[in-house]
C-alpha cells in the first residue's frame, strides 16, 4: 500500500511539471517550429559538432541525439535552430568576446538563450529538463545558473582542424650487381 501511494505521488509530481510543459508540436498536422537566425558565425560540421559534444549527457539516453545544456534543458542534435521544445542555438559564453572562437560557444536551449547576461555573473535560466516513464520533456522553471558555469564549458585545449599529410616513404635504391663483378 504505501509503495502505491509513493508511485501516486511521484506522479502526481510528474503532471506538475507537465502542466507547464512547452511542447510546441503536439499533433502531426501542428505547424512547424519557427527557425531561429544564427547570431554566431558561420562554423565548420567539425566545430559545430565540438561545441554539441561538449554539452552533458542526459542519463540512459543516446548522447549522439539528446544532451543538456547548463540550466539541464534538454536538447535534441536535429532541432538545432528551432523554436521547438528541445530547439537549441550555439550562444556565447562571454557575450562581449569571440563570435567565431568555438572555445567561447556552447550548445543551448534556444529559450536559456534568449535570456540576457553578463559575463561571469549570476543569471536565470527560463527553461529546465526533465524525464519519467513516458519519456523526455523540457519545462518553463526558472533556474539560477551560477556565473562561473558556463565559463567551466571552455576547453583547455584549442579546437585545431586536423590536416591529413601523405606518409613520407624513405626508399633507398641500390645498384644491383651481377655475380660476375662481385667476384672481382
Amino acid at each position: 500500500m504505501a509503495s502505491s501511494n509513493k508511485a501516486a505521488v511521484k506522479r502526481a509530481a510528474s503532471n506538475k511539471k507537465r502542466v507547464e510543459h512547452i511542447q510546441t508540436r503536439k499533433k502531426v498536422t501542428d505547424p512547424k517550429p519557427t527557425k531561429i537566425p544564427s547570431t554566431v558565425a558561420k562554423l565548420s560540421d567539425g566545430q559545430a559538432k565540438f561545441i554539441w559534444e561538449k554539452a552533458d549527457n542526459v542519463s540512459a539516453t543516446n548522447a549522439a541525439i539528446y544532451r543538456q545544456d547548463v540550466a539541464g534543458a534538454i536538447i535534441k542534435i536535429n532541432e538545432f535552430g528551432l523554436e521547438s521544445e528541445f530547439g537549441w542555438v550555439f550562444s556565447l559564453v562571454d557575450p562581449e568576446g569571440e563570435v567565431d572562437d568555438v572555445n567561447n560557444i556552447v550548445a543551448m536551449h534556444w529559450m536559456n538563450a534568449k535570456v540576457k547576461r553578463k559575463p561571469f555573473e549570476q543569471w536565470t535560466a527560463v527553461v529546465s529538463g526533465g524525464k519519467d516513464v513516458t519519456g523526455l520533456f523540457n519545462y518553463k522553471k526558472e533556474v539560477k545558473i551560477h556565473g562561473l558555469t558556463l565559463s567551466k564549458t571552455r576547453k583547455t585545449v584549442l579546437f585545431q582542424p586536423s590536416v591529413v599529410e601523405p606518409k613520407k616513404i624513405n626508399v633507398e635504391i641500390r645498384e644491383t650487381m651481377n655475380p660476375t663483378q662481385q667476384k672481382k
